[in-house]
């Protein structure tokens, strides 16, 4: 059983693009730029301009303003209370209490280069008919990203918890 209604998808596509390209903007114009560190985590996961990408930290990870939206990625656990970071193109928004993670940065950079690769679109598409086909956790966008993250980590000689 699909964990987003598919029938639902082609009308809301365009209000997830909307609002993953407005926080995009807004990390652009009031994030920072990659530490050193961030940055080498960032070329480590495969992100082709770590330079580009901005961090935004916020005290809580913005909803989507579309109810429907909003409602279906809680429902599926992509934002809770607990969300601590969400990649919107190359922007990082990141959770106050979770900027300096690395291993959330570095799963965060890796949804950067998923962008790269696929671009805005492309990537949406295919994110969402995983969230649809596997749910959140088992989405294979995110298994990448968690196995990409680790290892980035792991690499650098940092503790992960």
């Amino acid at each position: 059983m699909p964990f987003l209604p598919l029938n639902e998808l082609p009308a809301l596509f365009p209000h997830v693009v909307s609002w993953i390209t407005d926080l995009d903007k807004q990390a652009r114009e009031s994030g920072r730029t990659l530490t050193p560190l961030e940055y080498n985590l960032a070329r480590n996961v495969g992100v082709a301009r770590p330079e580009d990408v901005r961090i935004l930290s916020v005290p809580q990870i913005p909803l989507p303003t579309h109810p429907r939206i909003r409602q279906l990625a809680q429902q599926i656990g992509l934002l809770t209370s607990n969300t601590g970071g969400l990649t919107a193109i190359h922007s990082v928004i990141a959770r106050l209490d979770c900027t300096n993670s690395p291993k959330l940065l570095a799963h965060e950079f890796s949804h950067v280069e998923q962008y790269e690769r696929l671009g805005t679109e492309g990537f949406l598409r295919e994110y969402i008919q995983q969230l649809a086909a596997h749910g959140y956790q088992s989405a294979p966008f995110e298994l990448e990203a968690e196995a990409k993250a680790v290892k980035a980590c792991r690499d650098a000689g940092l503790r992960i918890w």
